[in-house]
């Protein structure tokens, strides 16, 4: 019986720990976390377009979505970048989000 409980704790314990957050360069937050970046650059002229892409994390249980360049890219019709910038977003270990921003024509 205790090395059933003992099993049935470790499981619950495991499946606790895993919260939803972002790491940033300057550490994250306990309530709240909300940091922009650069992420790169590149020898093109600064556009007037700007394309998003977003992922999130729910509770560490679901995590999803394309926050890939070329993603944030194409939702503006940038075939030239500029830069790169990202932004992460975590509040109270529930709710996480990464958003990659790209600059461009």
């Amino acid at each position: 019986m205790k090395k059933k409980a003992l099993f049935l704790f470790s499981v619950v314990a495991l499946t606790m720990t895993s919260c939803a957050s972002v790491g940033t360069e300057v550490g994250s937050g306990g309530l709240y976390t909300g940091v922009e970046s650069g992420l790169g650059v590149t020898s093109n002229t600064v556009g007037q377009k700007v394309g998003t892409s977003s992922a999130i994390n729910v509770l560490g249980i679901y995590a999803g979505g394309n926050a890939g360049i070329n993603a944030a890219a194409r939702s503006a019709g940038i075939t030239k970048i500029s830069h790169v910038d990202h932004k992460k977003m975590s509040a109270l270990g529930l709710f996480a989000k990464y958003t990659t921003v790209v600059y461009g024509e």
